[in-house]
C-alpha cells in the first residue's frame, strides 16, 4: 500500500493503423488486455507464460505488479483490483450493434488504457509494448490466417471531465511525453456539482452502460442495473483502489450511501443482457465477461443525488463490477433535467 498520495486517474488513448486486415470481437476489451499482457510478459518478465508469479517476484517485476490478478496478504483477501482498465472501441448506441470489428490494411482504430495513481510510473513500459503488441497481432484470425497486425500512430492523454487533451506522441514522432492530464478529486467534485445543478429540481440520472457490466450482489449475479447493488460494488472498488494505490481512507458512511441508492427508483430500463466469455491461454479455460449493456434512468430526491453523484462520477472513470481490466463495467453518467424527465426522455 502507498501512503500519502492523491488518487488520480490517467486516461490514455492509442490510435493505431492496421498493417494487415485486423478483426476484433464485438467486445474487444479482453483481446486488447490479453495482447498487452502477452507483449509485456514476453519482453519484460522472466517467467514463462504459464508460471504464476509469487509475492516476491511481483515485488521486483513491474509487469506482474501491474497485470497480475492477485495479491497475498491484502485487506481484501487475494482479490485486489489491478491499477488499470481497458477501453475498447465503441459504437454509437450501447448494445445496439454487437458485431465484430474489422479493419482493412491502412484503416485506423483507437482504444484506451487507464492507469490509476502510481501505476502511471509504468507508462514507459506500455509505450514500448504497444508496437511489440502490434507486431505479434491482436484479435481474431482473419480469413483463416494469422491475427491482424498494427502500428501505433498517435498517443494522447485525455481528461473527459475537463475536456483536456494532451498529445504525448504525434503523427510521425518517435519520442513520447509523460501524461499530464490526470483526473483528480477536484475535477470529480466539479463534474458532480454540474450534474446536480441539472437534476436538483425533479430531474433524473441516467447511466449509459457502454460495455457489459457484471455485478454480483450477495453471491448472486444481478441481471438488471439496480442502483443499490451497483453502488455497493462501486464503493468497495473505490475503497480498494484508493486505499491500495494512494493510501486514502475508506469511504465514510458507506452503508448509508447504499441505502440511499436502494431507495432510488429505476424508471426506465433499456438494458439487455449479453453472455460472453473470454479465453485464457495461460489458464487454459474461459471466464464469463458478459453483463448488461444499454441505458437505465433513475429517480430520487436532490439529497440522494447530492450524496451519490460524486461516487457515480468516480465510477465512470474507474469502471464498476467484475472484469474491469478487460473493459467491463464502463459507463457514463448523464443528467436528465426535469423538462426531459416530464417528457419521458
Amino acid at each position: 500500500m502507498v501512503e500519502g498520495n492523491e488518487f488520480t486517474v490517467h486516461h490514455l488513448r492509442f490510435e493505431a493503423e492496421a498493417l494487415t486486415p485486423l478483426a476484433l470481437p464485438a467486445h474487444a476489451g479482453p483481446s486488447i488486455r490479453g495482447a498487452l499482457w502477452g507483449a509485456l510478459q514476453r519482453h519484460f518478465c522472466p517467467l514463462s507464460e504459464r508460471e504464476t508469479p509469487d509475492a516476491g517476484h511481483k515485488a521486483v517485476c513491474p509487469v506482474c505488479w501491474l497485470m497480475a490478478t492477485e495479491k497475498e496478504g491484502s485487506g481484501r483477501g487475494r482479490d485486489v483490483p489491478r491499477p488499470y482498465t481497458v477501453e475498447a472501441p465503441l459504437r454509437g448506441v450501447p448494445g445496439a450493434d454487437w458485431r465484430p470489428w474489422r479493419f482493412e490494411a491502412g484503416e485506423r482504430f483507437a482504444f484506451g488504457l487507464t492507469l490509476f495513481a502510481q501505476a502511471l510510473n509504468l507508462f514507459p513500459y506500455l509505450v514500448v509494448a504497444m508496437p511489440l503488441m502490434g507486431q505479434a497481432g491482436i484479435g481474431l484470425s482473419v480469413d483463416g490466417g494469422r491475427r491482424g497486425r498494427f502500428v501505433p500512430r498517435r498517443v494522447e492523454a485525455i481528461n473527459p471531465l475537463t475536456g483536456a487533451t494532451v498529445t504525448l506522441m504525434g503523427e510521425g514522432q518517435t519520442s513520447v511525453r509523460m501524461p499530464e492530464a490526470p483526473v483528480t478529486a477536484g475535477h470529480v467534485a466539479e463534474a458532480a456539482g454540474a450534474l446536480l445543478g441539472q437534476v436538483a429540481e425533479g430531474g433524473r440520472v441516467r447511466l449509459v452502460f457502454w460495455t457489459p457490466t457484471r455485478i454480483v450482489d450477495d453471491g448472486r449475479l444481478v441481471h438488471r442495473p439496480r442502483l443499490g447493488p451497483l453502488v455497493r460494488r462501486l464503493l468497495e472498488r473505490l475503497d480498494a483502489l484508493r486505499g491500495e494505490y494512494a493510501g486514502e481512507a475508506p469511504v465514510a458512511g458507506r452503508e448509508e450511501l447504499v441505502t440511499l441508492a436502494d431507495g432510488a427508483r429505476m424508471v426506465q430500463d433499456f438494458t439487455q443482457w449479453i453472455d460472453l466469455e473470454s479465453g485464457s491461454r495461460r489458464l487454459g479455460r474461459s471466464t464469463p465477461v458478459g453483463g448488461f449493456v444499454g441505458t437505465a434512468t433513475y429517480e430520487a430526491g436532490a439529497e440522494t443525488w447530492e450524496a451519490l453523484l460524486p461516487y457515480l462520477v468516480w465510477g465512470q472513470e474507474v469502471h464498476v463490477g467484475k472484469n474491469a481490466t478487460k473493459g467491463d463495467g464502463w459507463y457514463e453518467v448523464r443528467a436528465v433535467p426535469a423538462s426531459g424527465a416530464q417528457a419521458g426522455s
